[in-house]
Protein backbone atom coordinates (compact mmCIF):
# COMPACT_ATOMS: atom_id res chain seq x y z
CA UNK A 1 0.00 0.00 0.00
CA UNK A 2 2.85 2.36 0.82
CA UNK A 3 4.44 1.66 -2.56
CA UNK A 4 1.16 2.35 -4.32
CA UNK A 5 0.65 5.66 -2.51
CA UNK A 6 4.24 6.63 -3.17
CA UNK A 7 3.90 5.96 -6.89
CA UNK A 8 0.61 7.80 -7.40
CA UNK A 9 1.95 10.88 -5.61
CA UNK A 10 5.26 10.87 -7.49
CA UNK A 11 5.93 12.71 -10.72
CA UNK A 12 4.72 12.07 -13.40
CA UNK A 13 1.84 9.91 -12.06
CA UNK A 14 0.78 12.68 -9.67
CA UNK A 15 -0.28 14.80 -12.68
CA UNK A 16 -2.83 12.20 -13.74
CA UNK A 17 -3.72 11.45 -10.11
CA UNK A 18 -4.77 15.08 -9.69
CA UNK A 19 -6.88 14.90 -12.86
CA UNK A 20 -8.35 11.58 -11.73
CA UNK A 21 -9.46 13.14 -8.44
CA UNK A 22 -11.27 15.86 -10.42
CA UNK A 23 -12.96 13.21 -12.58
CA UNK A 24 -14.07 11.22 -9.54
CA UNK A 25 -15.42 14.38 -7.91
CA UNK A 26 -17.33 15.26 -11.08
CA UNK A 27 -18.94 11.80 -11.32
CA UNK A 28 -19.91 11.97 -7.67
CA UNK A 29 -21.69 15.26 -8.41
CA UNK A 30 -23.33 13.69 -11.47
CA UNK A 31 -24.45 10.71 -9.39
CA UNK A 32 -26.26 13.00 -6.97
CA UNK A 33 -27.77 15.06 -9.80
CA UNK A 34 -25.78 18.22 -9.10
CA UNK A 35 -24.41 18.34 -12.68
CA UNK A 36 -25.45 16.79 -15.98
CA UNK A 37 -23.38 14.18 -17.80
CA UNK A 38 -23.34 16.36 -20.92
CA UNK A 39 -22.76 19.63 -19.06
CA UNK A 40 -19.77 20.59 -21.25
CA UNK A 41 -21.11 19.36 -24.58
CA UNK A 42 -22.74 22.67 -25.51
CA UNK A 43 -19.37 24.43 -25.26
CA UNK A 44 -17.65 21.93 -27.56
CA UNK A 45 -20.43 21.53 -30.09
CA UNK A 46 -19.31 20.41 -33.53
CA UNK A 47 -20.28 23.18 -35.90
CA UNK A 48 -20.25 23.03 -39.70
CA UNK A 49 -21.42 25.13 -42.61
CA UNK A 50 -23.43 22.20 -43.95
CA UNK A 51 -26.77 20.59 -43.09
CA UNK A 52 -25.18 17.15 -43.33
CA UNK A 53 -23.92 14.60 -40.85
CA UNK A 54 -20.39 15.77 -40.03
CA UNK A 55 -19.29 12.36 -38.83
CA UNK A 56 -19.32 11.22 -42.44
CA UNK A 57 -16.67 13.72 -43.48
CA UNK A 58 -14.08 14.72 -40.84
CA UNK A 59 -12.21 16.80 -43.45
CA UNK A 60 -15.15 19.11 -44.05
CA UNK A 61 -14.54 22.85 -43.78
CA UNK A 62 -15.94 24.65 -40.77
CA UNK A 63 -14.85 22.10 -38.18
CA UNK A 64 -12.91 23.38 -35.19
CA UNK A 65 -9.55 21.81 -34.38
CA UNK A 66 -10.97 19.90 -31.42
CA UNK A 67 -13.97 18.68 -33.42
CA UNK A 68 -11.73 17.49 -36.26
CA UNK A 69 -9.43 15.73 -33.78
CA UNK A 70 -12.32 13.92 -32.07
CA UNK A 71 -13.87 12.88 -35.38
CA UNK A 72 -10.61 11.55 -36.78
CA UNK A 73 -9.93 9.46 -33.68
CA UNK A 74 -13.48 8.21 -33.18
CA UNK A 75 -14.02 10.06 -29.91
CA UNK A 76 -17.57 11.09 -30.76
CA UNK A 77 -20.96 9.53 -30.06
CA UNK A 78 -20.74 9.87 -26.27
CA UNK A 79 -20.73 12.95 -23.99
CA UNK A 80 -17.39 14.79 -23.84
CA UNK A 81 -17.23 14.10 -20.10
CA UNK A 82 -17.23 10.35 -20.77
CA UNK A 83 -14.42 10.73 -23.33
CA UNK A 84 -12.30 12.86 -21.00
CA UNK A 85 -12.90 10.46 -18.10
CA UNK A 86 -11.74 7.45 -20.12
CA UNK A 87 -8.71 9.39 -21.40
CA UNK A 88 -7.63 10.36 -17.89
CA UNK A 89 -8.24 6.93 -16.35
CA UNK A 90 -6.37 5.19 -19.17
CA UNK A 91 -3.49 7.69 -19.06
CA UNK A 92 -3.24 7.32 -15.28
CA UNK A 93 -3.11 3.53 -15.49
CA UNK A 94 -0.46 3.50 -18.24
CA UNK A 95 1.63 6.10 -16.44
CA UNK A 96 1.36 4.22 -13.14
CA UNK A 97 2.50 0.97 -14.71
CA UNK A 98 5.37 2.65 -16.56
CA UNK A 99 6.51 4.39 -13.38
CA UNK A 100 6.27 1.25 -11.25
CA UNK A 101 8.09 -0.96 -13.74
CA UNK A 102 10.61 1.40 -15.32
CA UNK A 103 10.91 4.91 -13.90
CA UNK A 104 11.60 3.86 -10.30
CA UNK A 105 14.74 2.07 -11.42
CA UNK A 106 16.32 5.20 -12.94
CA UNK A 107 18.89 6.47 -10.39
CA UNK A 108 19.30 10.12 -11.40
CA UNK A 109 16.51 12.49 -10.37
CA UNK A 110 17.15 14.88 -13.27
CA UNK A 111 16.94 12.06 -15.77
CA UNK A 112 13.84 10.69 -14.06
CA UNK A 113 12.05 14.04 -14.32
CA UNK A 114 13.08 14.47 -17.95
CA UNK A 115 11.78 11.03 -18.89
CA UNK A 116 8.69 11.58 -16.75
CA UNK A 117 7.82 14.76 -18.63
CA UNK A 118 7.99 12.88 -21.91
CA UNK A 119 6.04 9.99 -20.41
CA UNK A 120 3.05 12.26 -19.75
CA UNK A 121 2.73 13.00 -23.47
CA UNK A 122 3.30 9.36 -24.41
CA UNK A 123 0.66 8.10 -21.97
CA UNK A 124 -1.90 10.57 -23.27
CA UNK A 125 -1.14 9.67 -26.89
CA UNK A 126 -1.44 5.94 -26.20
CA UNK A 127 -4.69 6.45 -24.30
CA UNK A 128 -6.42 8.04 -27.32
CA UNK A 129 -6.86 4.91 -29.48
CA UNK A 130 -7.55 2.82 -26.37
CA UNK A 131 -10.31 5.23 -25.34
CA UNK A 132 -11.77 5.27 -28.85
CA UNK A 133 -11.97 1.47 -28.78
CA UNK A 134 -13.36 1.39 -25.23
CA UNK A 135 -16.21 3.86 -25.77
CA UNK A 136 -17.39 2.22 -28.99
CA UNK A 137 -19.90 -0.14 -27.27
CA UNK A 138 -21.39 2.80 -25.32
CA UNK A 139 -22.26 4.97 -28.32
CA UNK A 140 -25.70 3.43 -28.74
CA UNK A 141 -26.70 4.58 -25.24
CA UNK A 142 -26.19 8.27 -26.03
CA UNK A 143 -28.04 8.68 -29.35
CA UNK A 144 -29.94 11.97 -29.28
CA UNK A 145 -33.00 12.38 -31.45
CA UNK A 146 -33.84 15.91 -32.42
CA UNK A 147 -37.55 16.65 -32.45
CA UNK A 148 -38.95 17.49 -35.88
CA UNK A 149 -41.06 20.64 -36.05
CA UNK A 150 -44.33 19.72 -37.68
CA UNK A 151 -44.34 22.82 -39.88
CA UNK A 152 -41.08 21.71 -41.49
CA UNK A 153 -42.81 18.69 -43.02
CA UNK A 154 -44.72 20.86 -45.51
CA UNK A 155 -44.01 19.64 -49.03
CA UNK A 156 -43.35 16.05 -47.99
CA UNK A 157 -45.01 13.15 -49.82
CA UNK A 158 -47.13 10.68 -47.83
CA UNK A 159 -49.26 7.61 -48.45
CA UNK A 160 -52.86 7.52 -47.24
CA UNK A 161 -53.54 4.68 -44.78
CA UNK A 162 -57.26 5.20 -44.07
CA UNK A 163 -60.14 4.18 -46.32
CA UNK A 164 -60.96 7.78 -47.16
CA UNK A 165 -59.95 11.34 -46.31
CA UNK A 166 -62.39 14.17 -45.61
CA UNK A 167 -62.61 17.41 -43.63
CA UNK A 168 -62.96 15.54 -40.34
CA UNK A 169 -60.77 12.45 -40.61
CA UNK A 170 -57.83 10.92 -42.41
CA UNK A 171 -54.36 9.53 -41.77
CA UNK A 172 -51.20 9.03 -43.82
CA UNK A 173 -47.75 7.55 -43.27
CA UNK A 174 -44.54 9.48 -43.89
CA UNK A 175 -41.27 7.64 -44.39
CA UNK A 176 -38.53 9.39 -42.39
CA UNK A 177 -35.78 6.79 -42.72
CA UNK A 178 -36.57 5.24 -39.34
CA UNK A 179 -39.85 3.87 -37.96
CA UNK A 180 -41.96 6.24 -40.02
CA UNK A 181 -44.52 8.82 -38.93
CA UNK A 182 -48.31 8.63 -38.83
CA UNK A 183 -49.92 11.98 -39.57
CA UNK A 184 -53.47 13.25 -39.34
CA UNK A 185 -54.54 14.70 -42.69
CA UNK A 186 -57.57 16.55 -44.07
CA UNK A 187 -58.94 17.22 -47.56
CA UNK A 188 -62.30 18.04 -49.18
CA UNK A 189 -64.37 14.90 -49.61
CA UNK A 190 -64.92 15.67 -53.30
CA UNK A 191 -61.21 15.08 -53.91
CA UNK A 192 -61.96 11.38 -53.40
CA UNK A 193 -58.66 10.61 -51.68
CA UNK A 194 -58.55 6.98 -50.59
CA UNK A 195 -56.21 4.40 -49.08
CA UNK A 196 -52.97 3.95 -51.00
CA UNK A 197 -53.10 7.36 -52.70
CA UNK A 198 -50.02 9.56 -52.65
CA UNK A 199 -50.60 13.02 -51.21
CA UNK A 200 -48.44 16.03 -50.46
CA UNK A 201 -48.60 18.08 -47.27
CA UNK A 202 -49.54 21.63 -48.22
CA UNK A 203 -50.46 23.25 -44.90
CA UNK A 204 -50.23 22.53 -41.18
CA UNK A 205 -53.25 23.28 -39.01
CA UNK A 206 -51.81 23.88 -35.56
CA UNK A 207 -55.21 24.19 -33.89
CA UNK A 208 -56.38 20.71 -34.97
CA UNK A 209 -52.86 19.25 -35.21
CA UNK A 210 -53.38 18.00 -38.74
CA UNK A 211 -52.22 18.66 -42.30
CA UNK A 212 -54.20 19.80 -45.31
CA UNK A 213 -53.12 17.66 -48.26
CA UNK A 214 -53.46 17.54 -52.02
CA UNK A 215 -53.55 14.40 -54.13
CA UNK A 216 -50.53 13.83 -56.34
Amino acid sequence: METFLANITTFPVVVFTFLLIIVLFYWMMALFGVVDIDVFDADIEIETDFETEVSINPDAEGLSGLARFMLNWGLTGVPITVVVSFLIVTSWLICYLATSLILVHIPLDILRYAIGAGLIAVCFAVSIPITAWTIRPFKGFFIAHTAVKKSTLIGQECEVTTGQVNEEFGQASLEDGEAGMVLSIRAPVDKKIKKGDKVILIEYNEKDDCYNVAKI
